[in-house]
């Protein structure tokens, strides 16, 4: 059988391009991606996608990511099916900036062409867009995984004493009439969703919400 001599190349560099073997080997560029074909090779997600690995050479992370030198790789492919991947199996959801976080690039670079992704949609959290899989089930855990973590502890302390000062001084106001109120009045600008969680914490949440009924 013939010898796949790209094989060779990548047990020594790790990392390879297809203009690299051609220059190597003295071979075309269709030669070499003919040897490529033949081999489990995956490429990179930046760099214009002008790097290839071999699959058993790449140490990929828990989230599927591999990162050589400032080389990025996926083992779900493109960064859109790995952005695409990611949605799909957060616990809650993703911000841009925890997709941004996670793939290692900045959320503004990519974000927008995934505005609409078949299986995906979006919807503002406490004022910052959150994806989540189009599945119904799905989107009811992650979204409920979402409201349990998007509470109080992400406010500063200052903007917590705000929002209990308050609802102290006016109990029967629903926390959309709060967060209203906060922001009317160029205090703080808070949602309605992180008042909640704020309450739910200290045990005001019923008492809050017997007061709208």
């Amino acid at each position: 059988m013939e010898s796949i001599w790209p094989k060779e190349m990548f047990k020594e560099f790790k990392v390879l391009t297809l203009e690299q073997v051609s220059n190597e080997k003295r071979n075309s560029i269709r030669t070499v991606q003919r040897q490529f074909a033949r081999l489990p090779v995956i490429r990179s997600y930046n760099k214009n996608s002008r790097y290839y690995t071999l699959s058993d050479i790449a140490d990929f992370n828990n989230h599927g990511i591999w990162t050589y030198r400032d080389i990025l790789f996926s083992k779900y492919g493109t960064l859109k099916q790995t952005v695409k991947h990611l949605i799909l199996v957060s616990d809650s959801g993703l911000s841009g900036k925890e997709i941004g976080e996670i793939v290692r690039l900045a959320p503004r670079s990519f974000m927008h062409h995934f505005k609409e992704m078949d299986g995906i949609f979006r919807e503002k959290h406490a004022g910052v867009y959150v994806y989540f899989s189009a599945d119904a089930t799905t989107f009811e855990n992650q979204n409920s995984k979402r409201i349990g973590t998007g509470g109080f502890h992400k406010l500063d302390d200052t903007v917590v004493i705000k929002i209990l000062v308050e609802y102290i001084k006016h109990p029967e106001k629903s926390t959309q009439e709060l967060s209203r109120t906060l922001e009317e009045r160029k205090r703080c600008r808070v949602s309605a969703l992180q008042i909640e969680n704020l309450f739910a914490h200290h045990g005001l949440l019923k008492k809050t919400q017997d007061s709208m009924q």
